[in-house]
């Protein structure tokens, strides 16, 4: 998604503008979405989630499709035909990365835009051109915005792992068996897990206790409950593939607006 992440600092960027972006072409081929645990009871009313393995992390994803490289979720002209936005792409050019950390201190988190979004501009009279720092260098308008949210999603983010590494010690995480049509016949999706059932009904009082106080339980019922709209893939795939023989009247249908806000609200 991202091509050219670099962080956002005065002497960088004190005197370019960026604008907000105008369709969502940009998660194209994203298949999954990261998500955080707050965000999950309203994703699980319109696409599946499970949890896939970064690194050494553990996260919750919506699931855009089975196939590598493709989202059903965006229509051709840039537009989401969903009814939830995950709120990572709501941040976009933006996104936080750690940075290198002294030793024996934390890492750093660092600000940064991707300088190839096509976002970024030198002028500042083109319509909808934000600045990111005022004459004190501190960041203004849009961009404090945008700097915000991204420390709740920072937070919320870090909050998801503990859960996620909870949920993994009890070993309730298990390979979700998925096969998909393609080409050559059906494959197998790997790499994607989701919560066993079995095992959680399983479990011994104390640990039940545990992901009780963990603020787990909640959350574990919404990625169960969001297993049956795997079938919604399919419904999303046949729409992008009759929007793709450019059918305007369909196209003209959708009336699902551009979601330029960046409240950290998902009721």
């Amino acid at each position: 998604m991202y091509k050219s992440l670099v962080p956002v600092s005065p002497e960088r960027h004190r005197n370019l503008s960026w604008h907000g972006f105008s369709d969502y072409g940009f998660a194209y081929e994203e298949a999954v979405i990261p998500l955080i645990l707050t965000e999950m009871p309203r994703a699980c009313t319109d696409m599946p989630i499970g949890f896939i393995r970064q690194q050494d992390e553990i996260a919750p994803v919506a699931i855009c499709s089975l196939v590598p490289g493709k989202n059903y979720y965006i229509a051709p002209d840039g537009r989401w035909l969903g009814t939830y936005v995950p709120a990572i792409l709501r941040a976009y050019p933006f996104a936080l990365l750690k940075g290198v950390a002294e030793e024996g201190g934390e890492p750093t988190t660092l600000v940064c835009i991707d300088e190839q979004s096509g976002l970024l501009t030198e002028r500042s009279d083109l319509e909808d051109a934000r600045p990111f720092f005022n004459d004190e260098d501190q960041p203004v308008g849009k961009f404090a915005q945008v700097l915000n949210f991204l420390i709740q999603l920072d937070q919320e983010r870090r909050a998801t792992r503990k859960v996620c590494e909870l949920l993994s010690e009890l070993e309730l995480l298990v390979e979700w068996p998925m096969k998909v049509e393609t080409g050559e016949g059906l494959q197998d999706v790997t790499g994607v897990m989701r919560i066993d059932e079995d095992k959680l009904q399983a479990l011994p009082d104390d640990a039940f206790l545990r992901l009780r106080k963990a603020g787990a339980m909640p959350f574990i019922y919404t990625q169960l409950l969001s297993i049956q709209r795997l079938a919604n893939l399919s419904h999303m795939a046949q729409l992008q593939g009759k929007l793709l023989q450019s059918q305007p009247t369909l196209a003209d249908a959708f009336e699902i607006p551009l979601d330029d806000g960046l409240e950290f609200n998902f009721d």
